[in-house]
């Protein structure tokens, strides 16, 4: 395969990939508003499970800090992680 196909083909999957991603991130969100409304992080239907977990990175845009510095202005970024499993 020539490097121009090989990039072609890059291409064709990345772009499979945005569909599928955006696909992905609209079932998150029906699948969080059910959540939400029902005020859970684990939701059984059928012959699957999906549970909701809040995760929270710390980060700063300097490399290095010293400690004090890191914890006056460090940010705070959460974010929910899905994790779908079928059920056996």
């Amino acid at each position: 395969m020539s490097l121009e196909e090989t990039l072609k083909k890059w291409d064709e999957a990345r772009a499979k990939l945005d569909i599928l991603e955006e696909k992905l991130k609209k079932y998150k969100v029906i699948v969080s508003k059910e959540m939400n409304s029902k005020n859970i992080d684990k939701l059984s239907v059928g012959g699957y499970t999906v549970s909701r977990r809040r995760n929270t990175r710390t980060y700063i845009t300097k490399d290095s800090v010293p400690a004090n510095i890191w914890k006056e202005y460090s940010t705070r970024c959460s974010y929910d992680a899905f994790f779908l499993v079928k059920n056996k």
